[in-house]
């Protein structure tokens, strides 16, 4: 493929992420996408074929991109302590950046569209493949690493985090989100009292 070709794909996937944003997953069509990026619509069809697979594509791509950037982020922790300041500091990012938003709509227009929801999956397994990474790192060597489904409370945790930032968000005049991640960084703290001496001497 050209260079051409792939930059008008980049430049297409990105006016989708912006329309989503900015006028929901009822809102966002061709017509409207090609509004966005000033491009004619049928561009759309001929490198996508369809509106879904154009968001889906984009928003995996978006993710993948995300993902590459906290995994450097997640990578040496050791703790949980040092796993809940780091899901603060990115839940800052996400809300900054708009990304919460995106996931929003697309939850919403996979609700009833199955094909759109499995391939939107395939994004997710992404996040949790990272968490369950940093989850480990913070339990190894405390045997829980080993009794414990790390995979599954990696879900628990992505699952936690995409709905305290949907929730969170409802009421216009109280943002719980900064209380909520208050309230795990103590509770990471007292299980990391727990956890500690359970650890190897080299483990800190």
């Amino acid at each position: 493929m050209s260079e051409a070709s792939d930059d008008t794909k980049s430049r297409i996937m990105e006016a989708a992420l912006e329309t989503l944003r900015n006028e929901g997953i009822k809102g966002t069509s061709a017509r409207s996408i090609a509004r966005q990026g000033d491009f004619n619509q049928a561009l759309i069809f001929y490198h996508f074929g369809s509106i879904i697979e154009l968001l889906i594509t984009a928003a995996n791509a978006d993710s993948a991109t995300r993902v590459k950037t906290y995994r450097t982020e997640l990578e040496g922790i050791t703790s949980l302590p040092e796993l809940a300041a780091v899901a603060r500091r990115l839940s800052k990012v996400e809300v900054d950046d708009r990304g919460i938003a995106v996931v929003t709509q697309l939850l919403a227009g996979a609700a009833g569209n199955p094909e759109m929801g499995a391939k939107l999956w395939e994004g997710f397994e992404e996040w949790i493949e990272v968490v369950a990474s940093a989850l480990g790192g913070a339990l190894e060597g405390t045997g829980f690493d080993a009794m414990l489904d790390v995979r599954d409370m990696a879900f628990a945790i992505v699952a936690l985090f995409m709905g305290i930032e949907l929730i969170g968000r409802l009421n216009p005049d109280r943002d719980p989100t900064d209380a909520l991640y208050s309230m795990f960084d103590q509770l990471g703290g007292l299980l990391e009292g727990f956890l500690g001496p359970l650890r190897g001497p080299s483990q800190g």
